[in-house]
Order: structure tokens, then sequence, then C-alpha cells
């Protein structure tokens, strides 16, 4: 059944024009045709085609069910990349996997400082749809790491780091009763006095695996390991 994305869902529905062309110039859906919508806020909703207009679908709810809250956290703040590519498709996976929480932070060795956030919410949105969630990541604003660091209080804080030192191993800390969290790096890593700081601030440094991971690739490790280990 095709899914749709609405924010506000009462008895009957007109359809934002980008998801009316789609259910009925692109899916050609027709009246009478049975609809699924979300809100992602944990509502999901059942519906029929009344009206089959391109730019205003109007639909009649059928069914109407919600979600809890999830319980805990599954955070991963993390360095954008470069390409913007590189990070939609995080966000996307991560947000097929569970992930609750997406932090943009910024580096001393962030090679990206400007950041496209609508098209984030797009990504977004899409991978709900795509994942059957019903209830979409908080989209953080950018922030500066350091900043970011002094004010959280997940119970579980970690952070991936190359350098040569003491680490745990993040698939024996990960725990899913708990709000989790996860600092990783842009492409030229942390700096030493950033990961300092993090390391005054009760950040635990932590290992994702032997091999050397892309910033992408650690946030979707991370991200599994918070949700599944």
């Amino acid at each position: 059944m095709h899914t749709f994305y609405i924010e506000n869902i009462g008895e009957t529905v007109t359809l934002p024009e980008v998801e009316s062309k789609h259910a009925i110039k692109v899916l050609r859906l027709k009246i009478g045709a049975t609809i699924r919508l979300v809100n992602g806020k944990g509502l999901e909703a059942f519906a029929n085609i009344v009206f089959d207009h391109p730019k205003r679908c109007e639909v009649e709810i059928i069914k109407k069910t919600e979600e809890a809250t999830p319980p805990n956290k599954i955070a991963v703040a993390i360095a954008p990349t470069k390409s913007n590519d590189r990070i939609e498709w995080f966000l996307e996976k991560a947000i097929e996997i569970g992930l609750t929480d997406f932090i943009p932070i910024i580096c001393k060795n962030s090679e990206r400082k400007k950041f496209n956030e609508a098209r984030w919410q797009k990504v977004a949105i899409s991978a709900l749809k795509q994942s059957q969630r019903l209830w979409i990541p908080t989209i953080h604003a950018p922030i500066k790491v350091t900043d970011f660091i002094k004010n959280n209080t997940a119970d579980l804080k970690a952070i991936a780091y190359c350098g040569e030192f003491s680490k745990q191993e993040f698939s024996k800390l990960v725990d899913t009763s708990k709000n989790q969290l996860i600092l990783i790096g842009p492409e030229g890593d942390f700096t030493p006095e950033e990961t300092q700081f993090a390391f005054e601030n009760d950040f635990t440094p932590v290992s994702l695996g032997t091999n050397r991971l892309r910033t992408e690739t650690a946030g979707i490790v991370a991200c599994t390991l918070m949700k599944f280990a």
C-alpha cells in the first residue's frame, strides 16, 4: 500500500500538492483507492481517495492508530561530509535502521560548514515512508562540536576517534535501555583538543572495529549497534 506524509491528519484530508501529484499523476490512483498516511509523530491512518485531483487529492479517513514515542534515543552527532550525497545517504539509511536524532556538528577539520537543512528534511520524510516507521527523527540545527559536547546529557556518550590510545569496543557498551549518543568526526577526524574536551565531559572513546571507516560508514555501523546489539 502506498504511503503519504502529511503533518495534520483530520477526518477528511487534502494531500499537499507534491503528494497529490505523486498519487494521481505518478501512481495513477483513482477514487476509491486506499492509501496509508503518516504524520511523523506516531500517527498512522488509512484512507480512501474521494477526489482524485492532481493538485489537491482529497481522502477520507477510515482508520487511525497511534504509536507511543520511542522510549530511548539513538542519536548520532556527525560532521557532514564534503559530498552532500554521502551525508544524505547516511541520513537515509540511519533512519531506516532506527535513528531518532541527527545532529550535524561543526568541527575544526570540517570540510563543509554550510548545510541544506530543507533537503535533509525531505530525505528524512522519504526514508520514513520507505521504512514504514511512524516517528520521524529530529533533525537538529547545526552546532559547533564543543558547544554540543558541553550541553549533552545522554545516558551513554561515546566518541569514535582514530587516535592511538585506549578505547573500548562500542559493541560492548551499547544498551538499548538507555538514551545513546555517539560523536562521529569529519574526514580529517577530531582535533586532539576536541577529543580532550569530550573526555573531560564524560564521553567514552570507542572503537567501531579494526578497519578505518569513512565518516558516513562509521555512522551507519554505530547506529546499527545502538539499535540491535
